[in-house]
Parts: C-alpha cells; sequence; structure tokens
C-alpha cells in the first residue's frame, strides 16, 4: 500500500512513543501499520526444571505482552495523532534478531515508508549518528524502494529516500543536525554477530482489533553430577549481583544482566551510571521484567522452604 507508513515499536511503550508521535506530527498519515519483532524466550525442560505447560504459559505471557503494548500504540494513534481506528493496522512477527524481523516483513509487505529509533533516547545528542545495532542493520540491508526516517528523542536523525540505482544504499542517506557540530559516532559492540546473513523465516501474526529482553535473559546452570554443586550454582543464578540476596522481583537492565528491581534503583539512586557487573557505562536506565526467572525462583523456593527468609 503507497499510503501506508510503517512504524517500528518496541514492547516497551516508554521506547518508542516519542518516534510514533513524531511520524502522527510530521508525516501526512493516512493508513499506519504498527511493526513489532517479538523476541520469544528459548526454554527447555532440562534447563529450566519446569513443565513444558509450565514453558508454554510463559511464552504466551510474554506474546501477550508484545500484543497488549501494540494496542497501547494503537490507542496513541486514535486520541493523540487523530487516526481513524479503520486506519490503524498492527503487525506482530516471531523472530530472533530485531532488525532482520523489520528487514524480511519490508521485503514480504512491500514496506515503501518506514519510521524507527535511532537509538536509546538517553544517547540523543546534536548531529548524532544511528547509535541503535538493528536501526543500523536495517539500514544496511532493507529495500532501495522504501523511504526511511529514524528518530531519536523525538527528533529526526537521518532520512533515507526511495532509490532504484544500483548504487550503495547509504548513498541516498540525509543526516540532520541542529547545530555544525561533528556528528557523533558510537562504536558497536565487539560481541555483536556478522549481519550479513540472509533474514530466517519467522510466523507473522496480523492482529485485529504493547529491544524481550532476549538480551541478557540468564537462565539456571544446566544439572551438574553433583546435587550439591548443582543447587550452589542455581543459587547463584537467583541471586542478586548487588545485594548477593535471591531475586523475588528480578529485572533485566541496559548491560545485559539480571538485578532485583529496587537493589538497581538505590544503585542508580546513590550516582551509579555503570553497570554493576561491568563498571562500563550504562546505555540507559530502562529496567525490563525478567518474568522467566522470577517464576522459575518461585517455583524453586516453595520446593526449598528454608531459603524463604
Amino acid at each position: 500500500m503507497e499510503d501506508a507508513i510503517y512504524v517500528a515499536v518496541n514492547q516497551d511503550v516508554r521506547e518508542s512513543k516519542k518516534t510514533l508521535l513524531w511520524t502522527l506530527k510530521n508525516l501526512q498519515v493516512k493508513k499506519i501499520f504498527l511493526l513489532h519483532v517479538h523476541l520469544p524466550f528459548s526454554l527447555t525442560t532440562s534447563s529450566s526444571r519446569l513443565e513444558q505447560s509450565e514453558i508454554d504459559a510463559i511464552q504466551d505471557s510474554e506474546l501477550n505482552t508484545s500484543v497488549n503494548s501494540l494496542y497501547k500504540y494503537r490507542d496513541i494513534c486514535i486520541n493523540k495523532g487523530g487516526v481513524s481506528e479503520q486506519d490503524v493496522d498492527t503487525s506482530l512477527i516471531s523472530g530472533h534478531d530485531v532488525g532482520e524481523g523489520i528487514v524480511e516483513l519490508m521485503y514480504q509487505n512491500n514496506i515503501t515508508k518506514l519510521v524507527m529509533g535511532a537509538g536509546a533516547d538517553s544517547h540523543y545528542s546534536r548531529g548524532m549518528s544511528i547509535t541503535s545495532r538493528k536501526a543500523e542493520y536495517v539500514s544496511q540491508h532493507a529495500p532501495r524502494s522504501c523511504k526511511m526516517w529514524f528518530i531519536c528523542k523525538g527528533k529526526l536523525i537521518k532520512k533515507r529516500e526511495r532509490s532504484f540505482d544500483i548504487g550503495n544504499p547509504s548513498d541516498s542517506f540525509s543526516e540532520f543536525s541542529t547545530s555544525a557540530e561533528k556528528p557523533i559516532s558510537k562504536g558497536r559492540r565487539r560481541d555483536e554477530k556478522d549481519e550479513t546473513e540472509s533474514p530466517k523465516e519467522h510466523p507473522v501474526w496480523i492482529l485485529e482489533p504493547e529491544e524481550s529482553p532476549k538480551k541478557g535473559k540468564k537462565e539456571p546452570a544446566e544439572k551438574s553430577k553433583s546435587n550439591g554443586s548443582d543447587e550452589d550454582s542455581r543459587l547463584e543464578d537467583f541471586k542478586c549481583p548487588i545485594s548477593m540476596e535471591i531475586m523475588r522481583d528480578p529485572h533485566v537492565a541496559a548491560d545485559g544482566f539480571t538485578y532485583e528491581a529496587e537493589e538497581f534503583r538505590k544503585w542508580l539512586r546513590s550516582g551509579g551510571r555503570t553497570s554493576p557487573k561491568t563498571n562500563k557505562p550504562l546505555e540507559n536506565h530502562n529496567l525490563v521484567p525478567n518474568h522467566t526467572l522470577r517464576i522459575i525462583i518461585k517455583d524453586w523456593l516453595e520446593k526449598n522452604p528454608n531459603h524463604k527468609h
């Protein structure tokens, strides 16, 4: 659909709300698609010690969280963007990489207009370049026939015009800066995988009328030969790296590690600006609930009541 605008959104509405609002304010929206790539948890009965039915319930719960997030974005379009309900659609794909999932949908649906985040809002600075790995991947692998806008903190960072030639896709990019400062470019993580691989096939759902934190999800260690060492390993997996106490409310931080939510917030309130685990700067201060680990810990504590206090 030539007039349709696709907006890539995260599960956490706070992360993509400004990107969506920029779209509604600055583009002529006749039809809008809210696009989300859901990263499912990868659990097995052997690694989690859960029944398959329990694993299915956890995965269904996470998928429902993504679906509810899409509905919240849809409400923003209707209530704040003045878009009629029939002109707001939602599209969710399940995959293992956000960038690959977005590119796959672009080719499948012949997407010609896409808006997405260029990086975490906390990284915004005048003249910044794309800092998001998934945005960088999309900018390099998207079809040339698609016009793209990259947004950070509600501001346009880069725009790529449509092109039908065979040159370098980056040749059609335009950078935006509010000053004459040299663009700031943040380096990519050393552990980033090779993004030249072809997108994988994933199932797609169209929801009829809310970046998982697959990153950093930590599962309990596999069962060892010794029951004693196995219990010690599981206990270590359950402990918050800050307090060294068993977590009741585990959340994943930007460094990819799981912490007791309140302990991490205390860390920030006391002036902490680096990862408690790696001592490297945190990309942002967001916390994402680790529902899987919370259920596993709860199950373990019920079976080991002596460790409740």
